[in-house]
């Protein structure tokens, strides 16, 4: 039994993306977190958060013909704060954590194979196998300097949110299967046993074996 039978394969990626930022040495004196429960306090900061925006699932090709198919569409978004008098230093800083996460990320060879994650260097790989068919889309912004820190340190946050594509497949949950077909021809109805032994019969059965069973949706 893996993670993802009882968690989505979103909630995988957020914790893949998290897991190789908070263990980059990048971010070593980083507070880091996985979602925006709880308020960023001014003690907190350098901060860096990773966390699900939203998701969207369309039909994976016609969506009334074979099982449910989705396409999804996960944002992730990523947000890097620090504090710092100088905003020029501040902006530069801010940028160099978003070109540190593309950086990490994207080119991270296992993270981001579509045919298997594991990473022969560290024994690990994305839960279950999960992977990213691709990343759609990608925003940033810079915000500068926020109420909920009473402005009593100048900071400034790098907003990065990124599209992340897969696709997922639903195969029903089929209990009532065709296991056997008896077939027997050279029956007229009405006939006797005797008509019936005066023709060339055929009494066949067909087993069938069942398929292994597909419980939950699969990324692919």
């Amino acid at each position: 039994m893996g993670i993802t039978d009882t968690q989505s394969y979103s909630l995988v990626i957020r914790d893949v993306f998290f897991d190789a930022l908070a263990a980059d040495p990048y971010f070593a004196n980083y507070t880091k977190r996985k979602n925006k429960m709880l308020q960023v306090q001014s003690e907190l900061i350098p901060y860096l958060g990773v966390y699900i925006i939203d998701e969207t699932m369309l039909p994976d090709g016609d969506a009334n013909a074979g099982c449910i198919r989705f396409n999804h569409t996960l944002r992730i978004g990523f947000s890097a704060i620090i504090a710092h008098n100088d905003p020029v230093i501040a902006e530069q800083t801010i940028d160099a954590a978003f070109w540190h996460i593309m950086q990490r990320l994207w080119r991270d060879q296992y993270i981001m194979n579509m045919l298997d994650t594991y990473n022969p260097h560290t024994g690990a790989m994305n839960a279950d196998n999960t992977r990213i068919e691709s990343i759609t889309r990608g925003t940033r912004r810079h915000v500068f300097g926020t109420a909920q820190f009473n402005n009593e340190i100048p900071v400034a946050e790098l907003q990065y949110d990124v599209s992340c594509f897969y696709r997922t497949d639903w195969w029903p949950e089929i209990t009532d299967t065709l296991d056997e077909i008896d077939v027997r021809t050279g029956i007229k109805i009405g006939d006797t046993e005797e008509e019936m032994a005066q023709r060339q019969q055929l009494h066949a059965k067909y087993v069938f074996a069942p398929a292994p069973e597909k419980g939950k949706g699969e990324s692919r």
